[in-house]
């Protein structure tokens, strides 16, 4: 049996393969709920791992970014969260109440579900508040969108698409 994680990325490292990543999931007890129970469980994980890709993504001590003015001469990339069947026997360690965050030494990309990113505009928008505001308000803006659902299949499209 696979536990379902996100693991937070880019489209820039989508490109290559994933190794030693982390994936959001919800804990034992998360995991054994049923119904809407389950899906609020499924639906928080994704978004702490969506939380954790935006903070990565304009976090001066996460990008080695100094300030606003780095984040304005190199735009960071693109967040997207990876819906991900991790092996049952992959290592966990406890993220918050709740939540495991689950090590995966390499990711299939036949055991992705789906894919969510921000829309192009949400995007943009975030990174012009990093650049004029700072990560935080990059952060908050990323925290109040919805994300976009793609299918596993449309992976390829999506990165010829980014091009």
């Amino acid at each position: 049996m696979a536990i379902r994680c996100y693991i937070p990325t880019t489209l820039t490292a989508l490109r290559s393969t994933l190794t030693d990543v982390r994936g959001v999931a919800p804990d034992a007890r998360g995991r054994s709920l049923r119904g809407e129970e389950f899906e609020a469980a499924e639906f928080d994980a994704m978004c702490i791992a969506a939380a954790l890709a935006a903070n990565a993504a304009f976090d001066p001590a996460d990008t080695d970014k100094a300030d606003t003015e780095s984040i304005a001469e190199a735009a960071p990339a693109r967040r997207v969260i990876v819906a991900y069947d991790a092996p049952e026997s992959s290592p966990t360690e406890p993220l918050t109440d709740g939540f495991d965050l689950l090590t995966v030494a390499e990711v299939d990309m036949a055991r992705a579900a789906s894919f969510h990113l921000d829309e192009d505009s949400v995007w943009d928008e975030a990174v012009r508040r990093g650049q004029e505001s700072g990560a935080s308000a990059a952060e908050d803006h990323l925290g109040a969108a919805d994300l976009l659902w793609y299918d596993a299949s449309e992976l390829e499209q999506l990165l010829a698409d980014a091009n």
